[in-house]
């Protein structure tokens, strides 16, 4: 799997217009976008892999999705994330995925969700009669909130219309509409993609979700990591460049405004520490890691930090890479989805795993007669207690093997390859704080001015990824990339010093409003 961007082989230049420190794909969209607005870019990375937490893995002949593997809107160019790709002259081709995800349930029962929403509603509706109508004025809720929630959150434009569900999480209004156990676990059966259970997840974030499905959810043929290379590949045909397995150790800091950074790269015995002058830096790395140590002390009000360090992170996500050989592809199109033993949703840390097989959306990353079966599971850790991070992965690796040999016969007969990561693994390669999967938890208490903004406290740096505004997930994250340039792009010329922030998470220089499209089904 040959790379499709080439990097720098020596030193970057002395100084440039922008520094982006992080190649996750918040960081190659607003380093892409930058570039194309005519600035020169530097994109540090501290992996030798592109995309973050959006990269693959080859083993045996088994391309393996290294953590996301589901992509909404990006292959709908009528969408804004799928129109800004074929902007910036993506040529990712992007496999529908139908249906959208399926959920086996503790009475053995299963249920598939059509990417076609009519035929969804349809079918609940056959499935729970007696609730019709509450299925009715809950999705009716679900778009008149998806709507308000995309003008409030990726607009900019707050609307007292949204407040009154603004403190509601998917559990409360689930509990608010219906009766049936069977069909509030349905409805909440893939809360572990927001990485915590429904009842602390935003029931507003949760709708602009739940409808985006509908939109198209994809898959990358021959996954993530194309899409992240050809991301870091049109970068450097803009002009940009990209330094890999360098890492990013200071943000330079003169009269409270960003003006450069300190890089250790080199390999072996020659790596050492260069400065790099720019006019603005951009942090995709993980936010607490950028304020704490990588800006100088004293730059930063401690109310600001200690702010920071009170949010919630999300789950960690343990996943299972399991490269196969003779099992039919009948059999794990019937095994693929949620499966979960308890009929309580916020037990999903617990009673909870999704298997995801991306070989039936395309056969062409595993060799000949295989297949690539990959199992997510919520863990609900105390990430600095964890003392023997050996044991905690084979107790989970065990959880998930036990299962998998339960509903696939002679399962351990046909495994090529078997590798899992922990929460320890995700922080090792990415650096993300706790191992954390979505950044700070999509909880009410945190979004909106409630959630870091992309203007920092400091003149001249920025955030993008999953821990800013408006939040976790590929769609808030590329929103969140977008914005970040055009701020920079609207103030490169003249910028405006930030306003003080004490104690409060929003600098309230960030006025220019955010991009998103309300596309309904």
């Amino acid at each position: 799997m040959s790379r499709r961007f080439k990097a720098l082989r020596g030193e970057p230049r002395r100084s440039y217009d922008c520094v982006v420190i992080g190649a996750g794909i918040g960081g190659l969209l607003c380093a892409n976008l930058l570039a194309r607005s005519g600035l020169q870019v530097l994109l540090v990375e501290q992996h030798y892999m592109a995309g973050g937490y959006c990269s693959t893995f080859k083993r045996k002949g088994f391309v393996f999705d290294a953590a996301t593997h589901f992509y909404p809107l990006l292959g709908n160019p009528a969408t804004l994330t799928g129109r800004i790709l074929v902007e910036l002259g993506l040529n990712t081709s992007w496999i529908k995925m139908d249906p959208v995800d399926q959920f086996h349930f503790p009475d053995n029962t299963t249920f598939s969700v059509s990417g076609d929403f009519d035929t969804y509603m349809v079918r609940l509706k056959r499935e729970f009669p007696q609730e019709e109508r509450a299925i009715d004025d809950f999705f009716a809720l679900v778009r008149r909130v998806y709507l308000l929630g995309l003008l409030k959150y990726f607009r900019g434009r707050p609307t007292e219309q949204l407040d009154p569900y603004l403190s509601a999480s998917v559990q409360g209004v689930m509990d608010t509409y219906f009766h049936s156990a069977k069909l509030k676990l349905l409805l909440t059966a893939d809360t572990g993609h927001w990485g915590s259970p429904p009842s602390r997840t935003s029931f507003v974030f949760d709708s602009m979700l739940r409808l985006a499905y509908f939109l198209g959810n994809y898959y990358p043929k021959g996954g993530s990591q194309v899409f992240a290379d050809e991301l870091a590949g049109r970068l450097e045909e803009a002009g940009g460049h990209i330094l890999m397995s360098s890492l990013v150790t200071r943000i330079h800091v003169r009269d409270q405004t960003a003006c450069g950074i300190e890089i250790e790269t080199g390999i072996g015995s020659q790596r050492k520490r260069i400065n790099v002058g720019a006019g603005v830096v951009v942090s995709n790395a993980d936010l607490l890691r950028t304020v704490e140590y990588m800006i100088p002390p004293g730059c930063i009000d401690p109310c600001y930090l200690a702010s920071l360090k009170s949010l919630r992170p999300t789950l960690p996500c343990f996943v299972t890479h399991v490269g196969l050989k003779g099992v039919s592809t009948k059999l794990l199109e019937e095994v693929q989805g949620y499966h979960w033993s308890s009929w309580d949703p916020n037990d999903v840390a617990t009673d909870a795993f999704k298997i995801f097989v991306p070989t039936l959306f395309d056969r062409e990353i595993a060799p000949p007669g295989g297949h690539i079966l990959i199992v997510q599971k919520i863990t609900d850790i105390d990430y600095s207690r964890v003392n023997d991070w050996a044991a905690h992965k084979t107790k989970v690796e065990n959880y998930i093997c036990e299962n998998l040999a339960s509903i696939i016969p002679r399962f351990s007969d046909h495994v090529v390859v078997k590798l899992s990561a922990s929460a320890l693994t995700s922080h090792r390669y990415t650096l993300n704080h706790q191992g954390a999967m979505l950044g700070w938890e999509l909880a009410p208490d945190q979004l909106g001015a409630d959630r870091p903004d992309v203007a920092s406290p400091l003149m001249n740096l920025y955030f993008v990824g999953h821990w800013t505004q408006p939040g976790g997930g590929i769609t808030p994250v590329m929103v969140s990339a977008m914005r970040v340039a055009q701020l920079i792009t609207g103030l490169h010329d003249s910028p405006v010093p930030p306003q003080p922030v004490s104690g409060a998470l929003t600098a309230t220089t960030t006025s220019g409003s955010a991009f998103c499209e309300a596309a309904t089904h």
